[in-house]
């Protein structure tokens, strides 16, 4: 994979990824400990009853689009106007779709 200028406004550097490693540290330690997110010990406890009915072969769906879930490649979705509800599992691509719209207004 070729290298890019960093996406960092200003950033000569040229990366692997989006960033360069200096800016791409900064952006993680802003964002903050997965537990300042939201991501803590009852998050993780949620996240794997629904595992267990996924793995016991239960019909699990994604709360946003109602596709079927299946596997370990899901996510646990949050409500867009309340990150303290957790709507229940959520493909990804419903999840990161979310999220771009919520950083991006």
């Amino acid at each position: 994979m070729a290298k890019r200028v960093s996406a960092e406004p200003g950033c000569p550097e040229l990366a692997d990824t989006t960033r360069c490693p200096d800016h791409t540290r900064a952006r993680d330690e802003a964002r903050g400990r997965r537990q300042a997110r939201g991501y803590d010990a009852a998050f993780d406890r949620l996240k794997r009853v629904w595992q267990r009915r996924i793995d016991t072969g239960q019909v699990v769906t994604c709360w946003r689009c109602g596709a079927r879930i299946t596997g370990r490649a899901w996510h646990l979705g949050h409500d867009d106007h309340d990150r303290d509800i957790i709507r229940g599992p959520e493909c990804i691509p419903c999840n990161l779709s979310a999220a771009g719209r919520t950083s991006h207004g």
